[in-house]
Parts: C-alpha cells; sequence; structure tokens
C-alpha cells in the first residue's frame, strides 16, 4: 500500500469516528426525545426503528456503487444526508415529522459506511486485511462509546434541539474531511459500468461463506439490540435487582471488551484464519448470552459482559472481511452490502423478537434463545471455505 493511501484510510477512519460521534450523542435518549414531542407505546419504537428501516434497502446497491461511481461520491452522498437529516430533527414537531428526519439519516449511513468498508478490503492485501478492518471498526466504537457517555451532559447543556445541531455540524466537519482526504480521485481498480444487476446480485447471494457471516452476523444483533439493549437492562433492575446506576456501569463493561477485541482479533484472523476467530465469536457468545441468563452477582456479570464484549468483536471484525472475500473483488461492495443487510434485519427483528418471548415465556427465556440462535450457527461455520 502506497503513502498516499495509507493517509487517505486514517483521514477515512478519523470520518468514520466524527460521523459515528454525531450520531451516539443523541441515539441513546432518542426514544426521551420523542416522548416530548408527543410519541407514545408503539409509536416510540417505530422512531427508534425507522432509522433501521430506511437503511436496509440501500445496503446492497450502496455495496455496488464504488464499482460505477468510484468511492468519493456515494460516502459524500451519505454523509450529506446524514448532516441534513440531523438538521432536520432540530425542527420536528411530532414524531411522524422526526420518524421522517430519522429515516434520510437511516438512509445516508448506508452509502457512506459500506461504501468505506468496500474501500478498506480493496485497499489492504488479505494479509493485512484483518487488522486494517479490525482497527477501522475499532475507531466507529471509540465514537459510539465517547458519543454515548457525553450524551446526557450535551443534551443538559445544548437541550436536544441544541444536540441535533451539534450533530449535523460534526457531520458537515466529517464531509469536509473527507474531501481533503485523498479518496476523491480513487477509484475501484477493477471498476465495470455495467456491474449493477440483478445477475450480479445472485452472484452474491451464491456465496457459501457469505451466507454463514450473514447468518452469523443476523444471530449477533438479534442478541444485541433484542436482548442486550432491550431485555438485560431490565432483567438487571427488575430480576437481579440493580439500581439503575449499577446497571449502566455494569453494562458498560461490554464496550471496553468490544474495543480489545477490535484492536487484536483482525490480527489474530490474519494469522491463524477468519474461521476460528468466527467460531470462537459464535461459540463463546452463545455460552455467555447462557450464562448471563443466570448470573446474580454484580462481578460475575460484570465479567461475563465483557467477554461477550470480546467475544460479539470478534464476529464483527472477520464478518465482513469473510463477506469481501468470499466473491471476485469486483462484488466486494455487494457482498458488505449484503451483510450489512443482515445486521439491520437483526436489529430491527431482535427487539420484536425478545419482547414477545418476554412477554409470553420470561425473561430467561430471552438468553437461551439468543443463544440456540448463535449456536446454530456453529455448524455452517465449520463448513466455511477459507478463501484468504
Amino acid at each position: 500500500m502506497s503513502h498516499r493511501s495509507s493517509l487517505s484510510y486514517f483521514a477515512l477512519c478519523a470520518v468514520a469516528l466524527l460521523t459515528i460521534l454525531s450520531g451516539s450523542m443523541i441515539n441513546p435518549l432518542l426514544s426521551i426525545f420523542a416522548k416530548n414531542i408527543g410519541a407514545t407505546g408503539v409509536i416510540v419504537g417505530l422512531v427508534v426503528a425507522s432509522y433501521w428501516t430506511s437503511r436496509v434497502f440501500l445496503e446492497i446497491p450502496s455495496g455496488l456503487l464504488p464499482s460505477k461511481l468510484g468511492y468519493f461520491l456515494p460516502m459524500a452522498l451519505g454523509l450529506s444526508l446524514t448532516s441534513l437529516g440531523n438538521f432536520l430533527c432540530r425542527f420536528v414537531n411530532n414524531p411522524y415529522q422526526l420518524m421522517a428526519a430519522r429515516m434520510m439519516i437511516g438512509l445516508g449511513a448506508p452509502l457512506f459506511f459500506a461504501v468505506a468498508m468496500t474501500f478498506v478490503v480493496d485497499t489492504f492485501t488479505t494479509e493485512r486485511r484483518g487488522s486494517a478492518m479490525g482497527f477501522f471498526q475499532g475507531v466507529e466504537f471509540i465514537g459510539t462509546l465517547l458519543g454515548a457517555s457525553l450524551s446526557g451532559y450535551v443534551v443538559s447543556l445544548f437541550e436536544f434541539r441544541g444536540a441535533f445541531l451539534l450533530s449535523a455540524a460534526l457531520g458537515a466537519t466529517a464531509l469536509a474531511l473527507l474531501a481533503v482526504s485523498g479518496i476523491r480521485g480513487k477509484r475501484r481498480a477493477e471498476a465495470d459500468s455495467s456491474i449493477i444487476s440483478p445477475s450480479s446480485i445472485l452472484e452474491v447471494l451464491r456465496s457459501r461463506n457469505l451466507l454463514v457471516v450473514a447468518g452469523s452476523i443476523f444471530a449477533e444483533f438479534v442478541l444485541s439490540m433484542g436482548v442486550l439493549y432491550t431485555i438485560l437492562p431490565i432483567y438487571l433492575h427488575e430480576d437481579v435487582g440493580l439500581p439503575l446506576t449499577t446497571v449502566g456501569l455494569t453494562l458498560a463493561a461490554r464496550s471496553f471488551g468490544f474495543v480489545a477485541s477490535m484492536f487484536t482479533m483482525g490480527s489474530v484472523s490474519d494469522k491463524i484464519g477468519r474461521r476460528p476467530v468466527l467460531l470462537f465469536g459464535l461459540a463463546a457468545t452463545g455460552l455467555l448470552s447462557l450464562a448471563l441468563g443466570h448470573a446474580s452477582s454484580v462481578p460475575f456479570i460484570a465479567a461475563t459482559i465483557f467477554g461477550i464484549g470480546v467475544s460479539t468483536g470478534a464476529i464483527w471484525i472477520v464478518s465482513p472481511v469473510i463477506a469481501a472475500e468470499s466473491v471476485r473483488p469486483a462484488l466486494r461492495g455487494a457482498a458488505i452490502g449484503t451483510y450489512r443487510t443482515f445486521f439491520d434485519l437483526g436489529s430491527i427483528l431482535g427487539p420484536i423478537i425478545m419482547t414477545i418471548i418476554n412477554e409470553g415465556l420470561g425473561r430467561r427465556m430471552c438468553f437461551y434463545v439468543a443463544a440456540m440462535i448463535l449456536l446454530a450457527n456453529v455448524l455452517p461455520a465449520l463448513w466455511m471455505r477459507e478463501t484468504r
């Protein structure tokens, strides 16, 4: 990789950090703002889901765009939609207007992130691709941690509408940095103006390895969004009896495990292969989910959640790399878009599935079902072929 490409990569990491930070300052408290402007019951959930619902339709098309338009234009459009959507949130007066603005942000997300991930896998050779993707996603997650930590302070200082303006300003700054990153003139080495076609998508969907990681990341997001972000806080507070402040601190243990995994698992996969890392992530996360369903002491709960952070980080790191390496280079973007579609679906369906199970069968069954879905993906992963 040339020095110029290296600079572009690190600039892109900085752009991703700003973009994630702009959203993470609002997302943890979005449901409260929705209630403040009139949302009740299921409408609150629809406001939160609107972001994921809109982005799911653009993941695969976004991954295909670099072959036709290059990297810069789709990413710039995505950042523009994200910044504009946050700006419009400043002026909404009811939950339906908020849904529309959030859907605009959801449309911008895959245009930037799917294309950015395609740039990363195209820039690095197989020997360094895993560590490069690990660093890129690790930087993203640091943005999530920082934004979530600052969210309460930012909203208290500027109120919700001022916080939306700050998010829009961060998005605009990210766009300006992208413009000077050196990516503008870069195009895919194997670009093909005719690549965007139904046959191309079908070719991607016939990849066995891609289907393996699609199922794996779907299972991981059913756990993350359905159990860890929906059921687990209630479980810790009502069943285990932890006060809300301790619940927040305990859940933060996953973030530390995730960051540790992000900066190590990529390099490990470059040395020993993608499949062992994916198998570790699936098996360990499934078993830890079972353990968490029976945890009662705070130290054990925190340690288990930290372990889940490490194991889910392993899944996150290798899945997009496997997806990209499972198809010919011209279709890498489409493969990454397909992979991202499945974690969007997990994010939409996970909370719905787990709240239904929680109501009918109890909270502990949510941990069992999440574990079963994860462990069911171990056998297909054993059949996966290494393609490095």
